[in-house]
């Protein structure tokens, strides 16, 4: 099964192991529940920091309106001085997922932040899909 996480941010970014991930899931709908949050690891040119962040922080301001489904969306960079950043993204369910692959504002996001990955985008970003076990009540 294909999840939406940025359906087409994810051919322009490269992030086919997202979707092939979720293709090898188990038979039964019941024995595969859909990914929800995703770890998104962004690889910027030196010098690009601020330019990524502003980037980033138009498209987190654009889903409080447009992608109600979206429960965060949230950038870290591990260290200072680090080019690469965690973007740790939380959905309410598979339809919001699928909802933010076709938000123009995540189409945009792409086009603001290509010139700023340090390389190609196959090689700059990679998503990595979270399925919820548990959490706390």
């Amino acid at each position: 099964m294909r999840i939406g996480l940025l359906v087409t941010a994810a051919a322009a970014l490269g992030m086919m192991n997202v979707a092939s991930a979720q293709t090898a899931a188990p038979a039964t709908p019941a024995a595969a529940p859909a990914a929800t949050t995703f770890v998104v690891r962004f690889k910027v040119k030196a010098g690009k920091n601020a330019e990524f962040e502003r980037a980033m922080a138009k498209i987190q301001a654009a889903l409080v309106s447009a992608e109600p489904g979206n429960i965060y969306y949230d950038l870290y960079l591990p260290g200072a001085g680090s080019q690469t950043y965690v973007l740790i993204e939380h959905y309410r369910n598979a339809d919001a997922v699928a909802a933010h692959g076709k938000d123009p504002n995540t189409r945009q996001m792409v086009a603001d932040i290509r010139d700023l990955l340090d390389g190609a985008m196959a090689q700059a970003v990679t998503a990595k899909p979270l399925i919820l076990v548990s959490s706390k009540p």
